[in-house]
């Protein structure tokens, strides 16, 4: 099951059916950009970001950078803007 992660703290689960997936155009709107970033997890998940969240206006999200962190990513790091997880299944 995909999930998005609001910067506010907000988290909608995607419910997508056997058969569907999340296409890059969807990913760019979700994500609020025009570049991704896919991020590897642990556990097999993939965090995709807005690859130039960084450069724009502060957009800290705590909850993304704390999966991050668990699941053995930068420790040094953070994640700015929406997150959008996903299993690699799940995205064409």
């Amino acid at each position: 099951m995909a999930i998005v992660i609001y910067p506010n703290g907000n988290i909608t689960e995607l419910q997508l059916s056997k058969n569907q997936h999340l296409e890059l155009k969807t990913m760019y709107y979700l994500l609020e950009c025009s570049m991704v970033q896919a991020i590897p997890l642990n556990n097999g998940r993939i965090m995709w970001i807005d690859e130039e969240g960084k450069f724009k206006p502060h957009r800290l999200n705590p909850d993304a950078t704390r999966i991050l962190h668990v699941s053995g990513g930068m420790l040094d790091d953070y994640i700015a803007g929406t997150a959008l997880i996903t299993e690699e299944s799940e995205v064409e």
